[in-house]
C-alpha cells in the first residue's frame, strides 16, 4: 500500500515539474520575443530620429564634441543635441551658441558610466519638470543666413507625450556592435553620418552637393582595422594598388569590404590598404566581431588616409553606425 502511495505522489511531483518546466520555457520564450521585438522597436526609433537638415552649419561644432568625449563619455547623436539646445533656450538656430552650451548638452545627454546616450523618455521627463526653462515657441524657418532649420522635438512624437508614454522606456539599449578601431589607437573623425558636404570628386572641378553615408576616422595608412559584428563577407574588391588620394590615383572604387552581420544590417568598410585582409577572409566567410579584417589606407574618394565605416539595413537604407556601437567594453 504504501508502495502504491508513493507511486502516486512520484507521478503527482513529476507532473508538477512538468507543468512547471512548461510555464518557465513559455515565460522565458514569450519574454524573449518581448524583448526582441521591443529591441527592434527601439532601434527603428533611433534609425528614423537621426538625421539634422543643413547639418553643416553645426558639423564643425559637432565633430569636436565627439573629438573631445567620445572615447571618455560615449555618443550622442547630432538631433539629440540640437533638440535639447533648442529646447532649453527656446532659440531655432542653436549654432550660434556658444562651444560651452553645446558641451553642457551633450554630457546631459550621455551616462558617462555606461558610455551611453540616455534614453529620451528620461530626458523628456527630466525637461518636463524642470519649471525655470522657457515655453517652446520657436517655429521652423531660416536664419539670418537663409538656411532652413528645422524645429525638433524629440519629446511629442505625433502629440503623444514620450515622458508620459508607455510606448517609450526608460531602459538603455543593449547594444549589439563594437568599434572598428582599438580605443588605444588615436584617430580624429574627419565627418559625420549624414553630413551635408560639398565635394569636388568630378573630372571638370564641378563641385557637388553629398549627403556623407557614413563616419571617416581619420587614422594612419596601416592602421588595423575590425569587424563591428558577427556577420558574414560578402565582398572584397581590390582596385588600387597603391596608398594614394583621388586626386593622384583617379580611382573612385579604391578598396573595400562588405559584411552582412548576423542582425540583418550590413556593414561597409571604405578606403582600405590593397589586399590587406588575412587570406584566412574570404567571400563567404563568417566572422566574428572584433576580428581583425583589413588595413586602412586613402583609396578610392579620398582626400587622405581615413576609415570610411557604414552602414545599412536590409532595405539599402544609410544608418548611423554609433548609434549600434557599445562602446562600453571598447577594447584597448
Amino acid at each position: 500500500m504504501k508502495k502504491i502511495l508513493l507511486i502516486k505522489l512520484s507521478i503527482v511531483f513529476l507532473i508538477l515539474g512538468l507543468i512547471g518546466f512548461i510555464l518557465i520555457t513559455i515565460i522565458a520564450i514569450v519574454g524573449y520575443s518581448t524583448g526582441s521585438e521591443y529591441q527592434k522597436q527601439l532601434l527603428s526609433e533611433m534609425r528614423e530620429n537621426s538625421t539634422v537638415i543643413n547639418n553643416q552649419i553645426y558639423a564643425d561644432r559637432y565633430r569636436a564634441l565627439l573629438n573631445n568625449h567620445l572615447k571618455k563619455d560615449g555618443y550622442v547623436t547630432l538631433e539629440r543635441i540640437v533638440y535639447y539646445l533648442q529646447r532649453t533656450n527656446n532659440i531655432l538656430d542653436t549654432s550660434k551658441l556658444s562651444y560651452e552650451k553645446w558641451e553642457k548638452a551633450y554630457l546631459k545627454n550621455v551616462d558617462s558610466e555606461k558610455k551611453q546616450m540616455i534614453p529620451i523618455k528620461t530626458i523628456c521627463k527630466d525637461l518636463k519638470k524642470d519649471n525655470t526653462l522657457p515655453e517652446y515657441t520657436i517655429k521652423s524657418g531660416r536664419n539670418d543666413d537663409g538656411v532652413e532649420i528645422d524645429k525638433i522635438d524629440l519629446c511629442y512624437i505625433n502629440d503623444k507625450s514620450v515622458a508620459d508614454s508607455n510606448d517609450y522606456t526608460d531602459v538603455f539599449l543593449e547594444l549589439p556592435f563594437s568599434f572598428p578601431l582599438k580605443k588605444s589607437q588615436d584617430f580624429t573623425v574627419t565627418s559625420i553620418v549624414f553630413e551635408s558636404r560639398e565635394l569636388d570628386f568630378t573630372s571638370d572641378g564641378t563641385k557637388t552637393v553629398d549627403q556623407h553615408s557614413g563616419w571617416d576616422f581619420a587614422v594612419p595608412v596601416g592602421t588595423n582595422v575590425y569587424s563591428i559584428c558577427d556577420g558574414t563577407v560578402t565582398s572584397i574588391i581590390n582596385t588600387q594598388d597603391n596608398d594614394l588620394n583621388y586626386y593622384e590615383s583617379y580611382n573612385k572604387t579604391g578598396n573595400y569590404i562588405i559584411v552582412a552581420c548576423d542582425n540583418g544590417l550590413s556593414a561597409n568598410y571604405f578606403h582600405l590598404k590593397y589586399k590587406s585582409t588575412p587570406d584566412t577572409i574570404k567571400v563567404g566567410t563568417h566572422i566574428k566581431k572584433g576580428e581583425k579584417i583589413a588595413k586602412t589606407s586613402t583609396t578610392g574618394t579620398s582626400t587622405g588616409p581615413h576609415l570610411h565605416l557604414g552602414l545599412k539595413d536590409a532595405n539599402g537604407t544609410n544608418l548611423d553606425a554609433l548609434a549600434y556601437i557599445n562602446l562600453f567594453n571598447w577594447e584597448e
